[in-house]
């Protein structure tokens, strides 16, 4: 039924929660809330899929390529045989005769770890120290030796070839690294010279195999191509399904220019796009007040940068060229630590230095050279891929690009990175090409020059037949995951409301600060941390100098508003005032305290700003008949004598600059320059503490004002900052409590709310007449006073607003996301491995995970290897399968002491632990497998017979495993199907694995035969009925008629697979409990605060509870007469 009135809605939207209230226009009275949670959608985990899928992708394709070279072995005679030394092999094969199954032992072994697709020059990896001085001994080897003798070599040496080998030398601590990192080429010539020497013995090798080897050696798919081909095409490569072809996939990612549909993204190292980004910050700089540079100043700074050779502070060079001192320059961006933000050439700069070492001056090259090797390096990761295409695209259009140029710069790949994320420029080459002429030459923001020159298009959805917005349409533009995810759920319920409410007069919604929600918990802990510190300090602070009692400065803090504040104020302002330099003496302020006030340092009827970075302390008399409705820097502007020890605006500078208590965000303010009179100043004021401008909230705010335009609608949308609502919580003293999910809902109260605050009656307003990039526009009223202002700010909408705030969260509705899809990890990705084995202690043969040393030599490996060896030695493998090896550690432990002395930094002789291992090490070396020759394989790790294996488990064991099996372990839970029996009246419940589940004929489900095999071990009794299935976040509701109690809790997952019927449940409004809680019909939770039980109890009653996206609830006692994705054994779907 729809609500005719008109309605208020708010929205608080997080990285990980929508809530939202309906507010009645009229009566301000919360007809509706709820709160909306689900996981954010964190990036890290696209990483970590992306890598599996690599290397998934990677194991597959070698297993392809091995496969086709046994086949072509084995059509030609040559099948390897296991237990021989390939390294020994390839090396005898260059010059000696091979046997068949030698030769073929050879080629598969080249062709199983067959080297990079590039030159050495171009490997590059960070994580390793002197990376390049490694390769470079690889370079010098291969000149004389194939990989496999240098390989051979380094297996005798060091007993290890494969990754990092450490060679430490006779009491020499320092490690020395061998990278096993070769290029494809070698590998083929050394399969080359091995298949031209066996072709004098054998003479099935032929030129023709040779080749068809080589190949299959080499063969590789590039990593831009993607999957598909020219016969079977796909969207996920270069094949498009649309018969288009692209170079590099991922020219799909850089989408296209809004204003030139046609053409692709200017990479933003480009020279193009840097220049135009100076440009566009030099047309917004302000000096002396209001004037602005002129085109031969642009031309000349843009001159400077491009030659210079010098770090650049782009304020310094701007005043040099305006003649100004630099504190008088205005109209910048800054960033978060509110330090200048200018775009300086910095690429082109770095390019340049960087081939000035090589006697190359950039500056000659033309500037489209400079803009497709910028494209180029852009565009791909792989060095020897950036090397290919500068030598197909650039290398033929420009003859001065020479192979010693292009070796030039691929030596430092990283001079064409830049310092943000966004690699590509939100524009086009040709775009900016017809932009910045007029940003040389006039003074028009960007946004402006478009809509002059008719390049912008409105693209407008028409909503006037379509009573929902169009969600897919709004966000594939936001190409933040978090973001896009969190508006995706907004709209979602925004969609719901508009049903029930038509009659809409405000939407208002706030965006999350943070877009990873780690990151917003640790600057919240941050902030709460670092407040916590000031106010115990400063309070501290002001005891001692006041020479009052701990109990004098409680009764002075009980006995007035705002004291504490004063206080801090106080402290952060080193007991002066901030304005005059005159001294506050802690003693006057304690006995004359109404003698001083708290001023914004912008007027909050002009900032909107009521946060402690805005506030200062200081004299009454100041305050309201000296600087009045002023900043300091119009206060210093106006008059020609000033009250205090400050003649003008550069001492009240230095004293500010001096300060450093106070934060960076109030500096800023007191040192503003920005004229109060100015219209365009004002307007900027509000959009940057009253109006959330970023990208993402003007795509919602567009949108949703376009929505209610084709509705022909008065309804007015603001996206506002949280600043705003922070600041009416603490107006009204609304605690924000996060332990909870209500906070969510009430601060959706605050923002729906606000439209209604007697504020807005004098004609302010928060709704913006349009949003776009470069400018937001308001429409202004008169600066009033700091109490006029906050008066009719902090006015409650209605006398019973906060009753009715404390009702909305009696009845708050709830709703989470449930993942059923079935397409997810399955476990962690480490693997077991298990022995059958009879150790002394047990009566028969039984099955051990086995467990792994690392490190025999360390301390914590020795530790380790000492409490298995003291409770029972035979749980080592060494033990039983090589005694004699065995017998070699018992003597080194039995001859070298496990402590050693040392000298501390004072000087005294002390003890540490130490491994026997390692001091046996540093005389003779690491220890070896005992051997006749004494040349055994080294000793690093030690396996031993650990644990019984798990009662659930996913099994890899190989077919040709014989006395091993190979599983995996932690395995992640998909759903719980739930049963009743009517018999016993009791419920029993059976947990499905996502290991369970199998993709048979195009669909995903669980076999009808696994099925039953789960039902058989979870012991459901074969008369009971089916009710529902539970997936994490699903909401239950048990009653518990005996007791007369109830509950809803949320359900998590089935626990303790080795006792039957148990449950995880976590809490319905917060994420968990954090102590023992008691609750109904469960009695308690764990000490931790956990819910872990039994599913019911006899004579309970379940209900699952479904919502909608507005948490209305739905409670059903079963929801089907089968399970669903059952497949059975005729590959049907149930």
């Amino acid at each position: 039924m729809k609500y005719i009135e008109s309605v208020s809605i708010g929205f608080d939207i997080g990285v990980g929660s929508v809530g939202y209230a309906v507010i009645n226009s009229k009566t301000k009275q919360i007809l509706e809330s709820g709160v909306s949670i689900f996981p954010a959608a964190v990036a890290q985990k696209n990483v970590e899929r992306r890598e599996s899928r690599q290397s998934r992708r990677l194991r597959r394709r070698r297993v392809n390529r091995l496969n086709d070279l046994k086949k072509l072995l084995k059509k030609n005679g040559f099948i390897p045989s296991p237990n021989k030394n390939p390294y020994e092999i390839r090396v005898r094969g260059l010059e000696h005769q091979l046997s068949r199954d030698e030769i073929a032992i050879a080629v598969l072994h080249i062709a199983k770890r067959r080297g990079i697709s590039y030159s050495l020059d171009d490997v590059v990896d960070e994580n390793v120290t002197d990376f390049k001085g490694k390769i470079a001994k690889n370079q010098e080897a291969l000149k004389n030796k194939t990989p496999g003798e240098i390989q051979y070599e380094r297996l005798l040496k060091y007993g290890k070839v494969r990754g990092t080998v450490t060679n430490y030398v006779e009491y020499d601590e320092q490690p020395e690294y061998f990278l096993n990192v070769f290029p494809n080429s070698a590998y083929v010539d050394e399969a080359k010279r091995i298949l031209t020497c066996q072709k004098q013995y054998y003479p099935e090798i032929t030129d023709d195999l040779i080749e068809n080897i080589v190949k299959i050696i080499s063969r590789k798919r590039a990593y831009y191509i993607g999957p598909g081909n020219e016969k079977s095409r796909t969207d996920y490569g270069i094949y498009r399904t649309n018969g288009e072809t692209l170079e590099n996939i991922f020219e799909i990612l850089i989408g296209k220019d809004s204003v030139n549909p046609d053409e692709l993204r200017a990479p933003a190292n480009s020279l193009t796009a840097q220049v135009y980004n100076l440009l566009n910050d030099l047309t917004n700089i302000r000096y002396n007040g209001s004037e602005r540079l002129t085109p031969e100043q642009k031309q000349d700074i843009l001159s400077e940068l491009l030659t210079t050779e010098k770090t650049v502070q782009m304020l310094n060079v701007i005043a040099k060229k305006v003649n100004v001192k630099k504190e008088e320059i205005s109209g910048f961006r800054t960033k978060k630590d509110d330090k200048p933000d200018f775009h300086t050439l910095e690429v082109y700069r770095k390019v340049r230095k960087h081939m000035l070492n090589k006697g190359i001056d950039i500056n000659e090259w033309p500037t489209e050279c400079f803009d497709e090797l910028a494209f180029i390096f852009n565009l791909n990761t792989e060095i020897g891929e950036i090397r290919n295409r500068i030598s197909e695209k650039v290398v033929p259009k420009y003859d001065f690009i020479t192979n010693q140029i292009v070796d030039d710069l691929l030596e430092d790949p990283k001079i064409f990175a830049i310092s943000t994320s966004q690699k590509w420029h939100r524009f086009s080459i040709k775009t900016m090409n017809v932009l910045i002429p007029e940003l040389l030459n006039g003074y028009n923001e960007q946004m402006t020059i478009l809509t002059r020159m008719g390049l912008l298009e409105d693209s407008k959805n028409d909503y006037s037949n379509i009573d929902k917005i169009d969600i897919k349409n709004v966000t594939e533009n936001i190409y933040n995951p978090v973001v896009r995810k969190s508006i995706k759920k907004c709209l979602k319920i925004f969609n719901e409301l508009y049903k029930k409410y038509p009659n809409i007069s405000d939407v208002v919604i706030e965006l999350p600060r943070e877009d990873n929600p780690e990151d917003a918990r640790k600057l919240i802990k941050k902030m709460q941390k670092e407040n916590l510190v000031e106010k115990d300090t400063s309070l501290e602070a002001f005891r001692k100098e006041a020479n009052l009692s701990e109990n004098g400065l409680i009764d002075f803090l009980r006995k007035g508003k705002n004291r504490a504040l004063k206080i801090r104020l106080w402290y952060q302002q080193e007991g002066k005032c901030l304005y005059t330099g005159e001294p506050i003496l802690a003693e006057d302020l304690c006995k004359n305290e109404a003698n001083y006030d708290i001023d914004h340092i912008i007027p909050i009827s002009v900032s909107f700003d009521d946060s402690i970075n805005n506030k200062v302390l200081c004299s009454s008399h100041f305050n309201r008949f000296e600087k009045e409705k002023k900043t300091p820097f119009e206060y210093f502007s106006n008059k020609s004598s000033h009250l205090g020890r400050y003649s003008n605006f550069d001492e009240f500078r230095a004293s500010v600059n001096a300060n450093k208590r106070i934060s960076d965000v109030k500096r800023k303010n007191l040192l503003s320059k920005e004229l109060l009179s100015d219209l365009d100043t004002r307007k900027k004021f509000i959009a940057r503490n009253l109006v959330d401008t970023r990208y993402a909230s003007r795509v919602v705010f567009n949108e949703l004002t376009q929505f209610f335009a084709s509705k022909k609608a008065d309804t007015k949308v603001a996206v506002i900052r949280g600043k705003f609502t922070s600041q009416l919580r603490r107006a009204w003293q609304l605690n924000k409590s996060r332990d909870t999910y209500h906070h969510h809902a009430v601060d959706a109260a605050l923002i729906g709310v606000t439209p209604f605050l007697k504020i807005w009656r004098s004609g302010k307003t928060i709704y913006p007449r349009k949003m776009t990039e470069a400018q937001t526009d308001f429409e202004l009223n008169e600066i009033t006073t700091n109490d006029e202002f906050k008066e009719s700010y902090y006015q409650l909408p209605c006398p019973q607003f906060l009753d009715y705030l404390t009702q909305m969260q009696e009845n708050l509705k709830i709703n989470f996301e449930v993942d059923k899809k079935m397409n997810r990890k399955i476990s962690d990705a480490m693997i077991y491995s298990s022995r059958k084995k009879k150790l002394s202690k047990d009566k028969k043969e039984k099955e051990y995970s086995l467990g792994t040393i690392n490190d025999i030599y360390s301390d914590a490996g020795y530790s380790k290897f000492k409490n298995i060896y003291k409770k029972d030695k035979e749980k080592f493998l060494m033990y039983h399968l090589d005694h004699k090896s065995f017998e070699i550690l018992e003597d080194i432990i039995s001859q070298y002491p496990d402590k050693e002395e040392y000298i501390d930094s004072e000087g005294k002789v002390k003890q540490r632990a130490v491994s026997p291992f390692e001091i046996y090490r540093r005389k003779y070396g690491y220890i070896r497998k005992y051997s006749k020759k004494n040349n055994g394989p080294i000793i690093k790790n030690m396996k031993y017979y650990n644990e019984n294996l798990p009662k659930i488990y996913i099994d890899i064991t190989p077919k040709q495993s014989i006395d091993k099996k190979v599983y995996l372990t932690n395995i992640s839970p998909w759903r719980t199907d739930v049963y009743y029996n009517r018999s016993q009246n009791s419920y029993h419940i059976m947990g499905i694995k996502y290991s369970d589940l199998r993709y048979i004929d195009g669909k995903y489900g669980i076999p009808k035969n696994v099925y039953e095999k789960i039902k058989l071990r979870e012991k459901i009794p074969s008369e009971s009925e089916f009710c529902f299935s539970l997936y994490k976040n699903d909401r239950v509701k048990i009653i518990d008629p005996n007791k007369n109690e109830e509950i809803e809790l949320r359900f998590n997952s089935r626990t303790l697979p080795s006792v039957l019927n148990y449950v995880e449940f976590k809490p319905l409004f917060q994420e968990s409990y954090n102590s023992l809680t008691l609750l109904p019909v469960f009695s308690k939770t764990t000490s931790e605060g956990r819910i872990i039980k039994k599913f019911t109890r006899e004579d309970n009653i379940v209900y699952k509870v479904n919502t909608d996206e507005l948490g209305n609830p739905y409670y059903i006692l079963k929801e089907s007469q089968n399970p669903k994705n059952i497949i059975d054994n005729s590959n049907k779907t149930e």
